[in-house]
């Protein structure tokens, strides 16, 4: 196979479970050839960055509710240039490409070169480089769903709102949009070290979990947020539900701190809290990503030296996974093969 894009060997990052559920990762050769890919319906896109999101990291560890199909190139967002003229776009157009099964069904951006659908194809808005996209990627447009969810549902843009797991890249992009949006924005996250972060990026308040928990035994406490961005789930959610203030509503849009929820209906039906779930890798049309782009460019300005973004080589992937899904890492990961 000859190398592409000035000599770059293609290569990806692949995961493989085999039948006995053993899982194997590793930097491997493409499997396909990009001077080969493409067609009517179909773009090769010479990846520049990919962004590395929580579910990456399921699929880096094999988790069978990610990775749908083995072997799998993970990575469900990327940005780079078109390898040929697709969609209308020409040859080198820059692009970012997220959701459509990739990362999960079909390869996806951990790899120099991945070839999608051309209605996948956005093109990548003026001023933002792929890094930079790829700092932003599915965490910042769902931080913008999440509040266009939330602000749908009638939460009080004038209350008390409340973004949890707000060390990670999901939650800090959540305190940014929410406070670029005018919100009073508490930050709880478990990790001391971010609090500075958390505040430049707009946080009125940074809390550690343990401080927002109401005492046990009752299944409603004192009624304090409108508005909540979870990206935690599990036992957390549930002792939130519980201070969500009446007529209030929380996106639940991650489940680092378990899946499972124990709670009452008692902050629905006394209450009348919505819990609305977040997936926009899933839920936004392609022309809900073309406007939620154009915001997230927006936005970059506001968060450009304050979000913390690690670049990653391919080679970095599995070790970035592991600690990604410890709780170890803080802000963005950005692949660069």
């Amino acid at each position: 196979m000859e190398q592409a894009d000035g000599g770059r060997v293609p290569r990806a990052w692949r995961v493989e479970r085999d039948a006995s559920g053993t899982v194997r990762g590793g930097v491997a050769a493409l499997g396909w050839d990009p001077g080969a890919g493409g067609g009517a319906d179909r773009a090769v896109v010479a990846v520049a960055a990919a962004g590395f999101n929580y579910k990456d990291a399921l699929a880096c560890a094999g988790h069978p509710g990610v990775m749908r199909v083995t072997p799998l190139v993970p990575g469900i967002d990327a940005a780079g240039r078109l390898a040929r003229p697709a969609g209308g776009l020409d040859a080198g157009a820059a692009v970012v490409v997220t959701g459509n099964t990739m990362g999960e069904r079909r390869d996806g951006g951990f790899a120099t070169h991945l070839e999608m659908p051309v209605a996948a194809l956005v093109p990548l808005p003026p001023g933002l480089s792929p890094v930079e996209a790829m700092a932003l990627g599915t965490a910042g447009l769902t931080a913008l769903a999440a509040r266009e969810r939330l602000d749908a549902l009638g939460a009080d843009a004038e209350g008390d709102w409340l973004v949890t797991g707000a060390s990670g890249g999901v939650g800090m992009l959540a305190v940014a949009v929410l406070a670029a949006a005018g919100r009073r924005v508490t930050a709880c996250s478990r990790k001391p070290a971010a609090a500075e972060t958390l505040r430049a990026l707009g946080a009125a308040e940074v809390a550690v979990p343990a401080a927002l928990v109401a005492p046990p035994g009752a299944s409603l406490a004192r009624g304090r947020w409108s508005g909540v961005v979870d990206t935690v789930g599990g036992p957390l959610l549930a002792d939130v539900l519980r201070s969500v203030r009446g007529g209030g509503a929380v996106a639940a849009i991650g489940m680092a701190g378990g899946a499972d929820l124990v709670t009452t209906v008692h902050p629905f039906i006394l209450r009348g809290v919505t819990l609305a779930g977040i997936d926009a890798a899933t839920q936004l049309t392609q022309a809900d990503r073309v406007r939620l782009w154009a915001d997230l460019a927006a936005l970059w300005p506001a968060v450009r030296g304050r979000l913390p973004v690690t670049t990653l080589g391919l080679d970095d992937v599995g070790g970035w996974a592991e600690r990604m899904l410890r709780g170890e890492t803080v802000g963005r990961g950005v692949v660069v093969p």
